[in-house]
């Protein structure tokens, strides 16, 4: 599969809160728009996001984990926490905005949970490693 990241946000942005509506909040209510537009910023960042897929695959690093060590300073002053502790909301809907990405775009097949131990920063305990990846993924420019 031969993909650019602006076919990603396009279809993560148009699709998500279908997919996911528990979370349409994520993507439309002002209070969690910075976090969203976190998310679209590592999804636009083709280095980031061949970063997170290769974590994902080859270690079975988490994207959630790989997205949010990379954004920790931009979360502290979100969170105005200098631990960025997010509200459960916050951690499943960025959760499921990977799963979305991973599962619906990427065309991954399974997934497992795992022990990410984010504790000082964030308060994440587990998150998901996709498996199963139905095609050879290429991002293109």
């Amino acid at each position: 599969m031969v993909i650019t990241v602006d076919e990603i946000v396009q279809n993560t942005t148009r699709n998500f809160a279908q997919k996911y509506p528990h979370f349409k909040e994520f993507q439309t209510d002002a209070a969690y728009r910075p976090y969203w537009t976190l998310c679209v910023q590592a999804l636009q960042d083709r280095d980031l996001l061949g970063h997170i897929v290769f974590c994902n695959d080859l270690f079975g690093i988490p994207p959630v984990k790989t997205f949010l060590c990379h954004y920790a300073e931009q979360l502290k002053e979100i969170t105005g926490d200098p631990s960025a502790k997010l509200s459960d909301f916050v951690k499943k809907a960025v959760g499921a905005m990977w799963g979305y990405v991973f599962k619906a775009v990427f065309e991954y097949a399974g997934q497992k949970s795992v022990s990410v131990s984010l504790n000082r920063l964030f308060m994440v305990k587990t998150a998901t490693c996709y498996t199963h990846p139905q095609k050879k993924l290429v991002l293109a420019y």
